[in-house]
C-alpha cells in the first residue's frame, strides 16, 4: 500500500537519508583504512582472535604470557596486530 501523501515522502526520504550516512560510514571507514594502512594492520580483540585462530580464551593467555605470541595492553585489554599474527603463525608452517 503506497501513498504519495507529503508525510510518506518524508519518512521515505529520510529512511534514504540514513541508509546513505551508513553507506557513507562504511565509505569512510574504508578510506581511512587505505590511507593509514591494509586490513592486516587492523587489531584483533582477544575474542576476535580467538575466532580467528580457533583457540580457547585460555590458550591465548598462556600464549600471550609465554611471550610467544605478540600482543600489546590498551588499558586493561590486550590487542593483537593482524600483521603479527600472520607472521607469528607462518614460524609454524609445516615444509613439506
Amino acid at each position: 500500500m503506497l501513498q504519495n501523501s507529503d508525510e510518506n515522502s518524508a519518512v521515505a526520504v529520510a529512511g534514504e537519508s540514513s541508509q546513505g550516512a551508513v553507506l557513507t560510514a562504511s565509505e569512510e571507514a574504508a578510506k581511512s583504512a587505505r590511507k593509514f594502512g591494509t586490513w592486516d594492520d587492523e587489531l584483533m580483540t582477544t575474542r576476535e582472535l580467538m575466532a580467528f585462530l580457533s583457540l580457547s580464551r585460555t590458550k591465548v593467555w598462556e600464549l600471550v604470557n609465554k611471550e610467544q605470541l605478540p600482543a600489546f595492553k590498551i588499558g586493561g585489554d590486550y590487542r593483537y596486530r593482524r600483521s603479527e599474527i600472520l607472521a607469528w603463525m607462518e614460524r609454524f608452517r609445516v615444509k613439506r
